[in-house]
This record gives C-alpha cells, structure tokens and sequence, in this order.
C-alpha cells in the first residue's frame, strides 16, 4: 500500500513537472516571452490553477495543443 502511495506522489509530481515545461514551452515559442519569465509565469498560472481547482485536463487539451 506504501508503494502505491508513493508511486502515485512521484506520479502526481513528474506530471507537474511535465505540465509546467508544457506550459513554459509554449510561452516562449508562441508569444516569445524570455525564459525565465515565461518560467515564473508558468509557475504562477499553475498555483491559479490548483487554487480555483480548475481542470488542468481541458486546459492542456485547450491550450497546449
């Protein structure tokens, strides 16, 4: 059961993760924004995201593609 719990953290994270560089991406490459920037943005739309439980499924679907 431990395992499971924890393979599904490290799950949750490297998905994060993943959004994250998904999301950084495309603010540089479609609105060229600098790196850096586009990586504190990336960072803040995420917490504004989890913090009114948005759907990070539709957005990506939306969004990203």
């Amino acid at each position: 059961m431990l395992a499971h719990t924890l393979f599904s953290n490290n799950e949750t994270q490297m998905n994060d993760v993943e959004f994250f560089a998904k999301i950084q991406f495309e603010l540089i490459n479609r609105y060229s924004i600098d790196e850096k920037l586009a990586s504190e943005m990336a960072w803040d739309l995420m917490e504004v995201l989890s913090a009114v439980d948005g759907d990070i499924d539709i957005f990506e679907k939306y969004f990203l593609q």
